[in-house]
């Protein structure tokens, strides 16, 4: 189950929620401020049974991040003997843990697929606090260093998806956003899109800024989930419940228009709230999960973010010759940043080559 944001309470709740104003990082301190914290994260503590496992179904371990802590996951392997196709990295909800994982696996593995399940700091036998600022930051080192679990496992070559539940969809849109040479599906389950626009969290803002109700607008958002979205490329599904009472449906629709990838799909679960999909919708879910594994067999990037390109075989001959770096995807274009005067263009993939 996901609580997500509840509200905040208490008069000395406010009081030090304002202190944060004054604090590191100004007005968006409040999002490191530990009564944000308490509302965002409901971290419980497990015991790891597999823990740096070389062997067998299920492998518990740890990831380095930053300022010395370590967050937690397990993994998840097929039975022996089966092809493993995709790797899905899943990030939960912020009251489970990376445990909660072991009655569904075998959902994934029937697909071919293997699971790894990652923690955030705080979660199961993970160290630290839970951080809204550092998540992703700490997505990225855990995926760099999956690398060596995946050897380990002997599917290194098998393609990656990540998939994010509520609070881990910003963890998967960051990577998927981030490393579009080497993600290959993207599923948005339930997901959070913007923290500013939970209801919870407009409810805080009107208690917190009485008077001034702007100052809410003028936070930045602590993830920019929607902002990563142009750069995803891979085949996207997103699914939400229209009657999700913690992460508005209109969430899921935002996403799903900013996302700039070519093959992408929403789906909306009538009466569906925020815990009761898989209850309600079981088959229908893994229907829609097996759908965008399978296009993740197929898809590559030919032009991820970052990477330089020459124009040609443009009409317009000045363009010819030209070359840029990749920004991302949009729709069957790619944009790309020229140098000034030209500045960006999307252009056929035609009309690009490598450099």
């Amino acid at each position: 189950m996901d609580p997500s944001m509840g509200g905040p309470g208490g008069m000395g709740g406010l009081e030090g929620l304002l202190g944060a104003l004054g604090g590191p990082g100004g007005l968006d301190g409040i999002w490191e401020n530990p009564m944000v914290t308490n509302i965002a994260f409901h971290p419980a503590s497990a015991e790891p049974k597999y823990m740096d496992a070389a062997s067998g179904p299920i492998r518990d371990g740890v990831f380095d991040v930053a300022d010395g802590q370590k967050v937690a996951y397990r993994f998840y392997k097929p039975p022996a003997g089966a092809d493993i196709k995709t790797v899905v990295y899943f990030f939960h909800g912020n009251a489970e843990v990376c445990t909660a994982q072991d009655d569904f696996a075998e959902m994934f593995h029937c697909h071919g697929a293997a699971l790894l399940s990652i923690d955030y700091r705080g979660y199961a036998w993970g160290t630290g606090q839970p951080s809204l600022t550092k998540l992703c930051a700490d997505a990225d080192l855990c995926f760099v260093a999956s690398e060596e679990v995946l050897k380990a496992a002997g599917c290194a070559q098998a393609k990656r998806v990540m998939h994010g539940r509520s609070i881990g969809a910003t963890c998967a849109v960051h990577l998927a956003s981030q490393h579009n040479d080497k993600v290959h599906g993207l599923i948005v389950d339930s997901g959070l899109m913007s923290v500013k626009q939970l209801p919870a969290v407009q409810m805080m803002g009107m208690m917190l800024f009485q008077g001034n109700p702007g100052m809410l607008e003028r936070l930045g958002e602590p993830f920019d989930t929607l902002g990563k979205l142009n750069k995803v490329a891979c085949p996207a599904l997103f699914m939400h419940g229209d009657q999700d009472e913690i992460v508005p449906h209109t969430q899921a629709v935002q996403g799903h228009d900013k996302l700039a990838s070519p093959d992408k799909k929403l789906v909306t679960w009538p009466g569906g709230t925020h815990n009761d999909i898989l209850l309600k919708y079981g088959a229908g879910w893994q229907k829609e999960v097996q759908e965008l594994l399978t296009k993740a067999l197929s898809y590559t990037n030919p032009f991820p973010s970052g990477i330089k390109v020459e124009a040609h075989s443009l009409s317009a001959a000045e363009l010819n010759g030209k070359q840029g770096i990749v920004i991302g995807p949009q729709g069957e274009r790619i944009r790309v940043k020229f140098d000034d005067p030209v500045g960006e263009k999307a252009l056929k993939p035609a009309n690009l080559k490598v450099v």
